[in-house]
């Protein structure tokens, strides 16, 4: 093997990739030797696209824009379109506050490199979302974890993000709801977080990716907050509510200032999100903005027999949360939760995600996703991990 001759940077040395992709090859390793392998692994949809996107599918092939790039930002009839849905979930902003990105990830990635320098701290209350870490290390900046003293429910407060703080603190990144827990800011708490952060001049990055995922209440956003402009960056995604993974859109939100100068950053990496892919989730937000409502029966009613399930086990334990597909389940007595996953999937065919994955403050835990496979290998998958344990 010939080596590379230049020295790579630390910054992208030191990034350590989530165990999503090494469990799903080997599940389908196991599933090329006859296995059946339940996946409760990724967070997924186990529901269908809605035919509005499809439709404008097909009619964006018959449009000679199809071919052609956007304006950098994206289309300016998705971005009015998608202010106005905004504004249904008590968000003021215009069509100049939003850009279009390659999905939320991307958003983010956008956000980080618009706000934050190298050598900047940038505090991830922990459990936190894989990515976000990866990310803010290849920003050259420093992650900073910050526990929550609430292990059951994971309730953020003011109380787990102001010990982190420093003069070097730059951002804080709130996911709401979370994953890998589920757990939905309370609005009173999350007010007080963007008012103290503003107060000291530091951005808030909200992940708003399952808001239309919440549960048990109305979703609260960072940006419904009075003076949200100060310093709120909120980053999302079509993929979870339209089902649109493939298809990579998602979007930012921030002050006009602020998305002018993400524009320059979404111009260097990408120039613009797939035309095709904007024309189809313009459909979906045209014509089934309240398609993922659609769901929520049935979501809950899996949390429940997650939860049921779950209870009946000797050595797991979790208090559902309000929001999104997950089960971030406590596991009595484990130390490596990466271990335990890679045996769940050798010993009973199931995939899970190890907690230690989400952050020191996730070890001992697995991660459930009951949203991402059909109702009958939802049992099956949890018959299995109760014969496990």
């Amino acid at each position: 093997m010939v080596s590379f001759g230049v020295r790579l940077p630390s910054r992208v040395l030191d990034i350590e990739l989530p165990p999503f992709d090494p469990l799903n090859v080997r599940a389908a390793e196991l599933r090329a030797q006859g296995h059946r392998v339940i996946t409760l692994g990724q967070a997924l949809p186990f529901f269908p696209p809605p035919e509005s996107a499809l439709r404008s599918a097909r009619d964006a092939l018959m449009s000679p824009d199809v071919h052609s790039y956007s304006t950098d930002p994206g289309r300016p009839s998705l971005r009015r379109l998608l202010a106005e849905r905004l504004g249904e979930h008590g968000i003021a902003c215009q069509a100049d506050d939003l850009v279009i990105t390659a999905g939320a990830n991307h958003a983010f990635a956008t956000a980080v490199a618009t706000l934050v320098s190298a050598g900047d701290e940038v505090v991830l209350p922990a459990p936190y979302f894989t990515n976000h870490h990866m990310q803010v290390q290849a920003a050259g900046a420093v992650a900073v974890e910050a526990p929550l003293a609430d292990q059951r429910l994971y309730r953020l407060t003011w109380d787990d993000v102001a010990p982190s703080l420093t003069s070097r603190t730059r951002a804080v990144v709130v996911c709401n709801p979370s994953n890998p827990t589920g757990a939905p800011i309370a609005p009173a708490a999350g007010e007080r977080i963007v008012h103290e952060l503003a107060e000291r001049g530091i951005a808030v990055i909200s992940d708003e990716t399952y808001m239309q995922f919440v549960f048990d209440d109305e979703h609260w956003s960072a940006a419904s907050v009075a003076g949200w402009r100060r310093n709120v960056v909120v980053v999302g995604t079509f993929s979870k509510a339209f089902a649109l993974m493939g298809w990579r859109v998602g979007f930012v939100l921030a002050d006009r200032a602020v998305c002018e100068q993400a524009t320059k950053i979404q111009d260097a990496m990408i120039i613009c999100a797939p035309m095709i892919s904007q024309m189809v989730v313009e459909g979906a937000l045209r014509d089934d903005w309240a398609y993922p409502r659609r769901f929520h029966r049935e979501l809950v009613q899996r949390r429940k027999l997650v939860a049921d399930r779950i209870a009946a086990m000797p050595t797991l334990s979790w208090s559902p949360t309000g929001g999104g597909f997950f089960a971030f389940a406590r596991v009595d007595g484990c130390t490596d939760s990466t271990a335990l996953a890679a045996r769940l999937l050798e010993e009973a065919h199931v995939v899970t995600i190890p907690g230690a994955a989400f952050g020191k403050s996730g070890e001992g835990c697995l991660r459930l996703s009951f949203g991402s496979v059909s109702g009958e290998d939802l049992v099956e998958g949890l018959d299995r991990l109760g014969r496990f344990f």
